[in-house]
């Protein structure tokens, strides 16, 4: 029985699974009793590379299974890969062949944890705007839209950002509490996460960490982390079913994670707005980790922004006693962005 990772296509939630084969396919489980049995017929790869195999179903849009290298045999013989090696290695011999990868593998673990980070500045925009365009196609008419709400959230990201006109900020119709910074500037909010939010400059400090991490290249680094060499092989023709909730989970380091935040900061600091609501954000989030009525739709968010007493503590002790802060937005404009999706009328752009 070996683990996965499960997108269910309903929501962004990343659901842990334990999976082993049966008579007609995949059995998937979880420990609370929950299983499901996908014949192997409505199964197809998307993705089998030294980072592990991705499955998607062909009934079910959205629906993503991503198992972590190292595959279990009895899971791996199941989708195997194409063979383009055999010649190649029989020339060689099998313990040569053994010894090259051996020696491959410690170099590519040695420099694994900063070769994304050093890659990312030289992937071509082209490849980032294939998949941006893709993802954002894949909300479809979820997106929320209003003149007064579209109107406040383009005055919030141009009091972040100085620059914002490459920026794509979006809210999309998605039961999920979570914002997520996705490839080529795009940026979206979904719309619950205005329920756990008390005010704008909440708001304004999840948003700033995000265009923190469109601006420092995390996403593409985080996507050369997941999915390796196949993003260009996506870009150039393949497909991307599937993948969206696999890019909203996207997990960035640590490293990434301070970045951001502090780059978060610069720009509240910059815009003349507190820090301290972000860091109240933060406490509200960690209390809820207690609460299992209010858990499932905020783990989207705890799963993919790990919260932590220091991450919180650095935005409390960024806010300066004597500062003249003002508000994010008016009352007027919060207003009108919180209901941004119940006044919208629904828009595939």
């Amino acid at each position: 029985m070996a683990r996965a990772y499960l997108y269910d296509g309903a929501t962004a939630i990343r659901h842990k699974v334990r999976i082993e084969p049966d008579e007609e396919g995949l059995l998937l489980s979880q420990e609370d009793g929950w299983s499901d049995a996908v014949p192997l017929g409505r199964l197809a790869v998307s993705d089998h590379s030294g980072s592990g195999l991705s499955l998607v179903r062909s009934d079910v849009e959205g629906w993503r299974l991503r198992v972590p290298a190292p595959v279990p045999a009895e899971i791996d013989r199941l989708f195997p890969r194409r063979q383009g090696y055999g010649r190649w290695i029989d020339r060689i011999g099998l313990w040569r062949a053994a010894g090259a990868f051996g020696l491959i593998s410690a170099v590519v673990l040695a420099s694994g944890y900063f070769a994304p980070t050093l890659l990312a500045p030289l992937v071509p925009p082209s490849i980032e705007r294939a998949y941006g365009e893709a993802l954002v196609g894949d909300f479809g008419g979820k997106y929320c839209s209003s003149p007064a709400g579209d109107a406040a959230l383009r005055k919030l990201t141009a009091e972040l950002d100085s620059d914002p006109r490459d920026l794509n900020v979006r809210v999309v119709d998605v039961p999920v509490v979570n914002a997520a910074a996705l490839p080529a500037g795009n940026i979206v909010i979904f719309d619950k996460l205005f329920e756990e939010v008390d005010s704008p400059d909440q708001l304004a400090g999840i948003l700033a960490h995000e265009i923190a991490h469109v601006r420092r290249r995390h996403v593409t680094a985080a996507m050369l982390r997941e999915f390796g060499l196949g993003m260009f092989a996506t870009a150039l023709g393949g497909s991307t079913a599937g993948r969206v909730d696999g890019f909203v989970s996207l997990s960035f380091t640590r490293r990434a994670e301070a970045e951001a935040d502090q780059g978060a900061i610069d720009m509240l600091r910059r815009a003349r707005i507190s820090p301290a609501p972000t860091a109240a954000f933060f406490r509200k989030l960690k209390a809820v980790e207690g609460d299992e009525s209010r858990l499932a739709p905020a783990l989207a968010y705890l799963s993919s922004h790990p919260l932590s007493s220091a991450r919180e503590k650095k935005f409390e002790r960024a806010a300066l006693r004597n500062a003249s802060y003002r508000s994010a937005l008016t009352p007027r404009e919060w207003t009108a962005l919180r209901a941004i999706c119940s006044d919208r009328a629904p828009t595939d752009d």
